[in-house]
């Protein structure tokens, strides 16, 4: 029998990662579900954010300053990666795939370089006890989970409401007529690029004094990104959330029965399940019609 302590703790912990979650992904979905542009090396950047918070924190910086400039750097190196490279293939799907593969590549083995094999940790700035409907919770996370969700929300009202959101929908559209009206959508592309690295970047700022800072820690990341924005409904930052939240609470109750790897084997089974299901419904109702 499960302790009402532990549902609720499992329930709360669940919403903090899901937040997290829909942060990291909230850049895939501008890059892949907005804009349609395949970014395999999405987590790495993710994975860069923290590595940069890590070594700001290890130079004494502070790690307010790592809020500030982990996701700067990540937004500059996301950019760069765009004009050098994928710019270059004119974001087709397949170059664009086996570019990205080799970015992720390159800054993994940066990370090894930079970080060694072994884990790196930051200690959390503060962390206060908060007593959550009996139980007590780390006051950090839910920090990380409360700026994770006010991100989130904020650049979807940005998107929905802004001329930006508009013209990132118009260049996935049809680029050429976004041209012929005077917009440069090379530039849109490229700022659409900044954003989601600078998301990817503060992610990683805010979860490294909880997660393990290592060379391979963007996989993780991109894989659960990629099942949030197919689950979400391409392009739908919001549908991005909903199912971040979604995913973070089946891995954190499925963990109250099941081993940490074994909780997050099966809640992705079931997320893709999930997908893989509606997609054959939609197909069905498609052919009836």
């Amino acid at each position: 029998m499960i302790q009402l302590e532990y549902l609720g703790l499992a329930i709360l912990d669940g919403l903090v990662n899901g937040f997290s979650i829909a942060l990291i992904a909230s850049g895939l979905t501008i890059v892949f579900g907005i804009i349609n542009i395949v970014n395999l090396a999405h987590g790495e950047l993710y994975m860069l954010g923290a590595l940069v918070s890590w070594v700001l924190v290890s130079a004494g910086l502070g790690y307010g300053s790592a809020l500030i400039v982990a996701p700067l750097v990540v937004s500059g190196m996301a950019v760069l990666l765009n004009m050098l490279i994928l710019q270059r293939f004119g974001h087709e799907p397949g170059p664009t795939m086996l570019a990205t593969f080799g970015i992720l590549l390159i800054i993994q083995q940066a990370g090894l370089a930079i970080l060694g094999p072994a884990p790196r940790a930051i200690s959390p700035p503060f962390n206060p006890p908060v007593e959550v409907g009996g139980f007590s919770y780390s006051g950090f996370k839910l920090f990380i989970g409360l700026a994770s969700l006010a991100t989130c929300l904020l650049v979807s009202v940005i998107f929905d409401k802004s001329r930006l959101g508009t013209l990132l929908r118009a260049v996935q559209e049809n680029r050429l007529m976004v041209g012929s009206l005077g917009i440069d959508a090379g530039r849109v592309i490229m700022i659409g690029f900044a954003l989601a690295g600078g998301l990817a970047g503060l992610a990683g700022a805010l979860n490294s004094p909880v997660r393990q800072i290592h060379f391979l820690m963007g996989f993780d990341a991109l894989v659960a990104s990629f099942v949030v924005v197919v689950l979400g409904g391409m392009g739908s930052l919001r549908g991005t959330l909903t199912a971040a939240v979604a995913l973070g609470l089946l891995e954190s109750l499925t963990a109250l029965f099941l081993a940490p790897t074994a909780s997050r084997v099966v809640s992705m089974l079931i997320a893709l399940s999930y997908v893989a299901v509606r997609r054959l419904g939609q197909a069905g109702g498609g052919s009836r019609s």
